[in-house]
């Protein structure tokens, strides 16, 4: 069944770790222009929206075939601004110009230069099918299995993150484990009004390679992309 699906890409001026990263060039490209063009070419999205506060960035969104109708308020453009709430904020924006009734928002960052509209849209197909209320995507632990990991105390002593039972376990006996990245999440409307969150009870997880799980957030992930992209 069609569901009227919001595609919503956040991205602010201000960053700590990497400044004004989300238009540095990423191989001859502005950060956001990669993700804003899998957005924007998304056939499962009634639109394609970024929020930003930023007029830099909002430039570079709209090149990337992004609408920008607003420039995102101050309140909720800090770094300790939290996404449901800018999510929640396009929503109302909307709905005051008559554009209501959004089933799901898939939302995509700035700073996954690997996602791609297919990642979008069997996103989208699968939150659609399963009545999900949120999909994220995720990759096969592989080795770093949380069998193997541990704390440690301030004097070094470890403890252990899964029981005795696992921890014996041959490598190939061990329940398959995944590691969420944050290539694109699509969450009910219901479970963003409701709970305030974008986790809902009902999740489920679009499997990606390991390869592709790739967040922005330092030099070296910049340098990493590069070389990927370049492939």
């Amino acid at each position: 069944m069609e569901k009227k699906v919001l595609g919503l890409l956040p991205a602010r001026g201000g960053s700590k770790g990497l400044p004004r990263k989300n238009v540095r060039p990423l191989n001859g490209r502005p950060l956001i222009d990669w993700a804003g063009k899998a957005l924007s070419a998304s056939s499962s999205v009634r639109r394609a929206i970024c929020s930003t506060d930023d007029p830099e960035i909002a430039r570079a969104a709209i090149a990337s075939g992004l609408e920008v109708p607003w420039m995102r308020p101050p309140e909720i453009s800090h770094d300790s601004s939290l996404v449901v709430d800018v999510i929640l904020h396009a929503l109302d924006a909307l709905a005051r110009e008559g554009d209501l009734d959004y089933e799901y928002v898939a939302l995509v960052q700035a700073t996954s230069p690997t996602v791609t509209t297919g990642d979008i849209d069997s996103a989208v197909a699968m939150a659609i099918t399963k009545q999900a209320d949120t999909v994220i995507t995720g990759f096969h632990a592989g080795q770093r299995h949380p069998a193997t990991m541990f704390s440690l105390s301030a004097n070094d002593e470890v403890t252990w993150l899964l029981d005795d039972e696992q921890r014996m376990s041959r490598r190939q006996d061990l329940p398959d484990y995944f590691i969420r990245t944050g290539l694109v999440y699509v969450i009910s409307t219901e479970t963003l009004v409701q709970r305030r969150s974008i986790y809902g009870e009902r999740i489920f997880c679009l499997v990606v390679s390991e390869e592709r799980a790739l967040t922005i957030d330092e030099e070296r992930d910049f340098q990493i992309a590069e070389f990927l992209l370049r492939r």
